[in-house]
Formats: C-alpha cells, structure tokens, sequence
C-alpha cells in the first residue's frame, strides 16, 4: 500500500496474511495456556487487540503473520524511518510490555477523523474516530480506538511522531494519515498516568463494553467515553471501588453480591471463580459472566452450554474446541 503523510510518503510492506494474525492473536479461539487468576484474561485476550510500533533495521524483512513493516520517507535530511509493528497477546493490562512508561503521564490527546467517503462535506457524521494520547509532552504517543466489537492500541516506541501514529492499526492493513483530519488537540491537567488508562479500561470500560451497535455503540461513542475520562478521570465510580477492595472471602457474600449484580463475579476470589455452583449462578443471571470465569470452567461444556443458552454474546468467551462446538453454536443463536 502508498500514500501519503502530510510530506511524508509512506510504503508499508503489509503481511499478506491480515487473517492468520487476527486470528493467532486478538480473540483467537483456538489459543490455550494455563490460566491465571486475573479475573479479566477472557476481556483482554477476546475483546482486546494491542500492538508494540518500534523503529526498526530497514534492512530488517523476517516474514511473519503477526507482524507488519512499514516504510517512512521523511523528506532528504531525516531520511528513512523504518517502524515494525507487532501484534501483542495480551491476559491482563500490559503494563510488562510498557515497563516504566505505564507511569509516564498523559499530557493531551488528539481526536482523529477518518472520513468514510474522501470528498465528504467535514460537518457529516459518516466518519471513524480514534484517538492518539500525546505522553510526557511526547516522548511517546499511544493510539486507541474502537473497532467493531474490539478495543485496538497501539503502543508506539519513543522516537515515532505523531503524524507517523496515524498510519497504524492494531490489526489488519495500516491506515493513509492524509486522509485523517485532527481535531484541536486538547491539552490535559489531570495529572493522569498511562496506567491509570489501563485501569479504567481494566474497570468502567469492560464492564460497560456493548457488542457493536451502529446507533449506541460504536467508535464514536467509545472516542467520547475516553476523553470524558481524561478530563475528569477520578470521578468515582462502582467498578473502580470494588476494584480497590474486592469481595470478602466469603461464599454466602459472593452469591448474595452475584444475585445482585452478576458483574460481582469478576471481584470474587480466585477459588470462587473456579467453583462450578457460584459460576453457574452468576450464568443464570447473565451468561457474560463466563468471561470472568477461570479458564477450567470455560472449557467445561455444560458450563459453556449454560451461558450461550443464557445469552449468546457469551460466545466470544468460550474456549479452545468448544468454540467449534454445534450445540453450542445453536444454542448462542
């Protein structure tokens, strides 16, 4: 693919396997490990697709399906920018994959607006949103946006610009940034932390998070979400509390709590996220509750039968071969 970048002409050599990688990483069925305690694996690994944009050997051409190359002409003084960006499996918040800079701070953030027709009037509403967060006055820029029903980041290494950001995406092929027009970029004083993004996303936004829906939920909607939450990021909310202080060890307590509200399941101790009765009584309630099961019970058929009977978007959280399951496929529908 070629286009443009302001004055900067780019040529991304593009994997040409977009399905192998969406399907090896981001919500991949198929893929199997041990399991943690992290009540949200399901969340990160299924409705959450990151990526790590790093600068790179131009000379630099190991094919692989997870990963894509792309090329930037900055002009003859700057010369070459060559960027590697790889998509990252993720079970829980990556602040490993960030190291130190998870603390860094957010200073602004820039709307961006992908028109969906190029000669469209700029006041239409037909457009995709993302956002790209400028980090400690941008030594480093991160870009987040809804697509479909997935969460895509890109985490982008120190040294690449901003106008360069523009041209990634989590999965599938890159973006042309001369089509992308910017809003006024909106400085922050809120004193926000890459980390306390990961712990509202970790919070409010999984637990709020809507299959796609083109009038209620869709990328527009989740740009206004953000940047609501970064002026005012500490505007308490349940899911932030019960974050900080969990559930009592208490099996009466954790049911109670459940029947109350079936997203309880997600603050309950590790050993009640692998007991099959607490499991099943959150599923009567709502079958998305499986996302906050351990791992064990979401490979147990009559577990996974019992939540796609209840509600079929529980579907996205099954595991391994029961994805590929025909009663289970029948009862979602």
């Amino acid at each position: 693919a070629q286009g443009a970048c302001g004055t900067l002409g780019f040529e991304a050599s593009l994997m040409p396997c977009r399905s192998v990688a969406r399907a090896a990483f981001c919500g991949h069925p198929g893929f199997a490990w041990d399991g943690s305690d992290n009540a949200n694996e399901a969340w990160w690994s299924h409705q959450v697709c990151c990526a790590k944009a790093e600068i790179a050997d131009k000379k630099e051409t190991t094919p692989s399906p997870f990963e894509r190359h792309y090329t930037f002409d900055r002009g003859a003084e700057e010369g070459l920018l060559c960027v590697r960006n790889s998509i990252v499996h993720l079970r829980e918040p990556p602040y490993l994959l960030l190291g130190k800079d998870a603390h860094r701070m957010i200073t602004a953030y820039i709307e961006v607006r992908q028109p969906y027709w190029r000669f469209q009037p700029r006041n239409w509403i037909t457009y995709h949103s993302f956002t790209i967060l400028e980090i400690d006055g941008g030594v480093m820029f991160m870009l987040i946006e809804r697509k479909t029903d997935l969460l895509e980041m890109v985490i982008g290494d120190s040294g690449i610009p901003l106008q360069i950001m523009k041209a990634f995406r989590a999965r599938g092929g890159g973006r042309n940034p001369a089509l992308c027009i910017d809003q006024p970029r909106k400085e922050l004083q809120t004193r926000i932390s890459v980390a306390n993004l990961l712990e509202w996303i970790d919070g409010p936004v999984e637990e709020s998070w809507q299959h796609y829906d083109m009038l209620n939920a869709n990328c527009q909607h989740f740009s206004t979400a953000l940047h609501e939450f970064l002026m005012e990021p500490y505007v308490s909310t349940r899911a932030l509390n019960m974050m900080v202080n969990g559930l009592p060890d208490n099996r009466e307590f954790v049911q109670a709590a459940i029947r109350e509200d079936w997203r309880s399941l997600k603050y309950a101790a590790p050993e009640f996220r692998r007991d099959r009765i607490v499991v099943l009584n959150a599923l009567e309630q709502d079958g998305r509750a499986l996302r906050y099961a351990h791992i064990g019970l979401r490979l147990d058929r009559e577990v996974v039968l019992a939540a796609v009977r209840q509600n079929g978007y529980a579907l996205p959280y099954v595991e391994g071969h029961l994805r590929q399951d025909r009663q289970g496929g029948m009862a979602a529908v």
